[in-house]
């Protein structure tokens, strides 16, 4: 049976049959998302009436999954219909979904929900096989959470009393795929059915490719990218979301409201549907949520994604610039870390400067489109990637020559170079555009006020954030030629 993306679901639902519906249901991706394609599953399999003694649920976190099969086995009280619901899966994880539990951990707990975050991290310490006792070990600790200055986060030590306080265990690190692949294959109890959730899903998995072949997958997962096809994708959720709950509560809501909802929200469905519980309960009887509701109710909660910061940087606007460090810096985040984002920046912009200089308009011109940059301009600029390397590779022999009848190891990918993605020439054409806001001195000035002031953060006692704000602002300053005009 194929796959079924969210957006289908709903037709899917009004379609099947409850005889017809499969014995093994996976439901995974966005977690608002799973939980609404569940409720309308057992609003088509059961009455809810029925739901009391037919509905039994199991936490992936908590139970085992022979006690999930045991109940799939046992017939139902009062009905030959039974759903078994497995709730946060951790049949489908392998170590690609370690990063993805460590953003989870961290944007809850960076907002200061610890309940959240405590689910990803718990997982994640699982998958990497380690005790509580490991985390005093920074190499080990590293793999769950990022230190700064040989610490970890501020909100680390939080989350770790939060586990504490409410006897929060680790789950055990097993692997029950082949169980429940082998329980498939042997065949259930006529009318029941397990539904599972989960998170993240390796789609390798031999288990995960079973219940796709014979049982139904609900894909919820939404892309969680910067790019404008991903941004896309998770406005669509966000307006299907906002028109769901406004056509329940028989309200309207304009479209500087939306607009400014969802940025001040940022891509988080939970909070999304708590503000709109918020704004509905407000307006009253009024039909129409209006912009200035959005204002008087709610206040920003959108947690800036740190390349905002760094394309204000890259725009040298000042005022976006300060307004993203603050937000970031509110969240958690340690001035080196924003320091260090800026080094990224101001490196990949030299880089492109370097480049135009010395191209002298063979290439690039900066009133070019992007339809024509994607040909000879683009190649050219990855024929200059060649070079660079080359001549990388060719200092890196002299300084390290092979030993004798030994390979010297491949060099890794530079970062002086521009076009990394020989797929991707948007975002080099982006910066490209972007260095016309700086000469080459101005930027070359700034990389060794980069190296001053990362220098005064470690060895001063200096508050860090006024350095980083002191650079930010000198990198802004106009230059003689911007103040002439």
């Amino acid at each position: 049976m194929p796959t079924i993306a969210y957006n289908a679901f709903a037709d899917y639902l009004s379609r099947t049959a409850v005889t017809d519906w499969p014995a093994v249901t996976l439901v995974c991706g966005e977690e608002m998302l799973c939980k609404r394609a569940v409720e309308g599953m057992l609003d088509g399999l059961m009455p809810r009436g029925e739901r009391t003694l037919g509905v039994e649920r199991f936490d992936g976190g908590e139970d085992t999954l022979c006690a999930v099969l045991s109940s799939m086995n046992t017939y139902a009280l009062l009905s030959g219909t039974k759903v078994v619901l497995l709730q946060d899966a951790r049949l489908f994880y392998s170590a690609k979904a370690q990063q993805g539990l460590r953003e989870k951990m961290v944007q809850a707990a960076q907002s200061g929900d610890m309940k959240k975050a405590s689910r990803p991290f718990l997982n994640l310490m699982a998958l990497a096989g380690l005790a509580f006792e490991d985390l005093a070990t920074p190499s080990l600790r590293s793999k769950v959470v990022d230190d700064v200055d040989g610490e970890p986060s501020s909100w680390f030590a939080q989350l770790m009393e939060f586990c504490r306080e409410n006897g929060l265990r680790i789950p055990a690190k097993r692997d029950d795929a082949d169980l429940l692949t082998a329980a498939m294959q042997n065949g259930f109890p006529d009318g029941h059915r397990l539904v599972m959730t989960t998170d993240f899903v390796d789609r390798r998995k031999a288990l995960f490719k079973a219940i796709d072949e014979t049982g139904l997958v609900v894909d919820c997962t939404v892309p969680k990218g910067e790019t404008r096809t991903d941004r896309l994708a998770q406005d669509a959720v966000m307006q299907a979301a906002m028109d769901d709950a406004l056509a329940q509560a028989a309200k309207r809501m304009a479209v500087d409201a939306r607009q400014r909802l969802m940025q001040w929200t940022g891509f988080d469905l939970r909070t999304l549907s708590g503000n709109l519980e918020k704004l509905i309960s407000f307006v009253g009887d009024r039909k129409t949520i209006s912009d200035a509701d959005v204002t008087t109710v709610l206040q920003r909660t959108r947690k800036d994604p740190i390349f905002e910061f760094t394309n204000a940087v890259a725009d040298r606007d000042l005022p976006a610039i300060l307004f993203f460090m603050k937000s970031l810096l509110d969240d958690g985040l340690h001035p080196l870390q924003l320091l260090a984002a800026v080094a990224n920046q101001i490196r990949r912009l030299l880089l492109a400067k370097d480049f135009i200089v010395r191209d002298r308009g063979r290439s690039w011109s900066e009133r070019m489109t992007f339809p024509q940059f994607k040909g000879a301009p683009f190649k050219a600029v990855q024929a200059d990637d060649g070079v660079s390397t080359a001549l990388t590779e060719a200092w890196e022999s002299i300084l390290d020559p092979p030993t004798e009848g030994k390979k010297r190891k491949k060099v890794a990918s530079s970062d002086l170079i521009l076009a990394k993605n020989p797929k991707s020439p948007f975002p080099v054409f982006q910066t490209l555009k972007k260095t016309d806001h700086f000469s080459l001195e101005e930027l070359t000035s700034a990389v060794i006020n980069l190296s001053e002031t990362d220098i005064l953060m470690k060895s001063t006692g200096q508050d860090p954030r006024i350095l980083l704000e002191a650079f930010l602002i000198g990198l802004c300053q106009q230059s003689g030629k911007q103040a002439e005009g």
